[in-house]
């Protein structure tokens, strides 16, 4: 709902009696969040104790007033790992306190923050906390600054100048391999900016590198094509890039040293067993993974990697971009055991490494009510023997109903899925799932449409396997 101007008044009213409420909503003036040290930074009274402030604070989100002042902040716990110590509570901007804050800054306008997720609020928090780190050794700082001049646009998470040396901070939290044009586009943009100012300055990018221990090598990995590939379109960059992890950014305690010794991306060689990062938690099936974990001789690391990327991306993948790492991953899986020339396609070994996927798929604790679902139906089926006509419904109706609804996937659009059963005048056929991705229906049968088909279909040619049902035979 709107505010209204009583609600805003009042709510003035109450901030204008105490200087200490106004300079904690003014420290979120930036990025619409502060925190209980950087509000302590920003209001410089050297005698204030933090728990004097943290009492200050408790208040501004919780009603003000007995008279029904709502909160002007909103707390969060950013969910950061490999850093040391419990993560401090965020304070997010409220609309009200948004609109408090507008009237109390004259010189901006300012608004609540759309925190649109874990990762922004996460990244929002970064950037404030590299902000007072600069501040702690007496250095300035510009936060989600812009330069602009007649070629190029970009806008830097942070900005700096130390000795001379221009250094842009920037904070990356995951790159898609599909997503790689957009990092390297990024690299071409700075290079046009820093062109056309034609300045003799040394400036650097350092990616500040927020994401899972095993996700490191393969995020840099990535970051160091997109620069490969800006090289070959740009020809030399006017600047040098180098990769850190926000765990040496935030625990080093000298922010300069960090930055100014930090390894270029070229030559950072991330050891995933000791280098420490942070990342978002997805409660305990990341901290179990973490664990090093026992693969099966027929699967490398390496492919295990990409795997959990794909699945990440999926898990977190809103309805309108489903369909595209849906098909990611079925294509990760698939290619596990039928690569070119792999034995399963040579010599028809079974499949075992894309088994193995495919369960832990299913094994992933945001599908275990989808598992269940699967699995008493499937169960159901092997009990009564349905005829073909009916089994050909009933498989397409769970393919749709139950796992494609998972993913916010439905039915009338580009995907067609549809279960079909042996034709016995074709003595090649078998029990499959005829995958379509547009209307027609003469499309050919792209890599990415097989690996969907054997990911539909494995879920009931495979059932035993990956333990939907109960092998019964003795």
């Amino acid at each position: 709902m709107p505010i209204t101007d009583q609600e805003l008044q009042k709510a003035l009213l109450t901030v204008q009696k105490n200087e200490r409420v106004r300079s904690i909503l003014k420290s979120a003036q930036g990025l619409g969040i502060t925190t209980l040290s950087f509000a302590k930074h920003f209001l410089k009274e050297e005698e204030l104790t933090l728990r004097a402030l943290r009492e200050t604070m408790d208040r501004l989100v919780t009603p003000l007033e007995k008279n029904g002042v709502a909160p002007l902040l909103e707390r969060h716990t950013p969910k950061l790992f490999g850093i040391n110590g419990r993560p401090e509570s965020v304070d997010v901007l409220t609309e009200l306190g948004g609109a408090v804050l507008n009237e109390l800054v004259t010189s901006m306008t300012i608004s609540a923050p759309q925190i649109r997720d874990p990762w922004d609020l996460t990244h929002r928090y970064i950037i404030l906390k590299a902000a007072e780190k600069v501040q702690e050794e007496g250095l300035n700082s510009q936060m989600e600054h812009i330069f602009k001049n007649a070629a190029q646009e970009v806008r830097a998470d942070i900005y700096l100048e130390i000795n001379t040396v221009q250094i842009v901070v920037e904070i990356e939290q995951k790159l898609l391999r599909r997503n790689i044009k957009r990092a390297r586009d990024k690299f071409a943009n700075w290079a046009a900016y820093i062109h056309e100012e034609g300045s003799g300055g040394v400036w650097r990018i350092c990616l500040v590198l927020n994401v899972r221990k095993r996700e490191l090598s393969t995020l840099i990995r990535y970051w160091r094509e997109a620069l490969a590939e800006a090289r070959n379109d740009f020809g030399e960059l006017p600047y040098d890039v180098y990769a850190i992890t926000v765990n040496e950014l935030l625990e080093s305690p000298s922010f300069t040293d960090v930055l100014l010794n930090a390894n270029l991306l070229d030559e950072s060689n991330p050891d995933e067993n000791d280098l420490p990062a942070a990342f978002i938690c997805e409660e305990d099936w990341d901290e179990a993974d973490e664990q090093e974990e026992a693969l099966p001789d027929y699967l490398t690391r390496e492919q295990y990697l990409v795997f959990r990327d794909a699945l990440d991306e999926l898990s977190e993948a809103p309805p309108n971009e489903a369909l595209l790492a849906l098909t990611e991953l079925a294509g990760v899986i698939y290619s596990a055991s039928y690569y070119p020339n792999s034995p399963t396609l040579r010599a028809a070994v079974f499949p075992w490494a894309s088994i193995w996927l495919m369960r832990r798929y299913l094994e992933h604790p945001s599908m275990a009510a989808v598992k269940t679902e699967l699995a008493n139906a499937l169960t159901r089926i092997q009990k009564r023997s349905p005829g073909m006509v009916m089994l050909r419904e009933t498989v397409t109706s769970l393919l749709w109903d139950v796992l494609l609804f998972r993913h916010g996937l439905g039915r009338g659009g580009p995907l067609r899925v549809i279960f079909q059963v042996p034709d016995f005048q074709d003595r090649s056929s078998d029990f499959r799932v005829e995958v379509r991705v547009d209307d027609d229906l003469r499309a050919a049968q792209t890599d990415d449409v097989k690996a969907l088909s054997w990911f539909f279909t494995s879920i009931y040619l495979y059932r035993h396997h990956l333990g939907l049902v109960e092998n019964t035979k003795k």
